[in-house]
């Protein structure tokens, strides 16, 4: 399911400040969404757009329902209430919705990285290229890898292993991997929790170029004086309820 059964953008009022620019339609569109885990209500009328190229940043304590709502926009969870567009498909409508198609248009960094210690960092990104696109040429899933690692500092670390990267390395690769792909929509959950200050602050950096490239990006993260200073529009989740954080300062990096 597409995007035809939607309003236009004229019928609709931005969230949180954001307006729509013409008739473009945002990656992301969140209408009063509810999600309930058991008993327990994880995410309460949540409406949130982001569209092409924006950085958004969801602040917020353990527990806030940060993880929920990106685990909703990849489609690992229903909601269950509310309408979700998300890239081309309606993730509330799950007769419809083909996962496999839906995570080639979101791709999620995972805090843990998930990576295959078994594989090279190339080997690791090449993977990825080949499990997403399965008629890939050998070449071309090569010197996209390559570029990607490239793209992320790592060019030199190609033949490493994860086990013998850093930290900060490692999360590299992680988006690296996701990145070659080419997602509409990149979801980063907690990306910099084990990573120290600079490596955190290098991290937030490399995602917010990333968005330069069109790319829609989510960040989930706790660390609010990390995020201050950078550009992008902020967003604050408590109780499961999306709440509008201050503006990011002009001229920010």
């Amino acid at each position: 399911m597409t995007f035809t059964s939607r309003p236009t953008a004229g019928e609709l009022p931005g969230r949180f400040g954001q307006t729509r620019v013409g008739n473009s339609k945002p990656l992301i569109d969140l209408r009063a969404v509810a999600c309930r885990r058991g008993r327990t209500t994880a995410l309460a009328e949540v409406s949130l757009e982001v569209s092409e190229g924006e950085v958004v940043y969801i602040t917020g304590a353990s527990g806030s329902g940060k993880s929920t709502l990106l685990a909703l926009i990849h489609g690992d969870l229903a909601p269950t209430r509310g309408l979700g567009y998300v890239g081309s498909w309606a993730i509330h409508d799950r007769r419809y919705l083909d996962l496999p198609r839906l995570r080639r248009e979101v791709g999620m960094i995972y805090q843990d990285y998930r990576l295959l210690p078994r594989l090279t960092a190339l080997e690791n990104v090449i993977f990825a290229i080949r499990t997403a696109e399965l008629q890939v040429h050998p070449v071309e899933a090569l010197r996209r890898a390559g570029a990607r690692l490239e793209a992320v500092g790592l060019a030199g670390k190609a033949a490493d292993y994860p086990g013998e990267l850093s930290g900060g390395e490692q999360q590299r690769l992680a988006i690296a991997r996701t990145l070659a792909v080419r997602p509409r929509v990149l979801l980063a959950d907690e990306p910099t929790g084990n990573l120290d200050r600079r490596n955190a602050s290098q991290v937030i950096g490399l995602l917010t170029r990333v968005a330069r490239m069109g790319t829609a990006v989510l960040i989930a993260t706790h660390d609010r004086a990390l995020v201050r200073r950078k550009s992008g529009r902020r967003l604050h989740l408590e109780d499961g309820r999306l709440l509008p954080s201050d503006p990011a300062p002009t001229g920010t990096r």
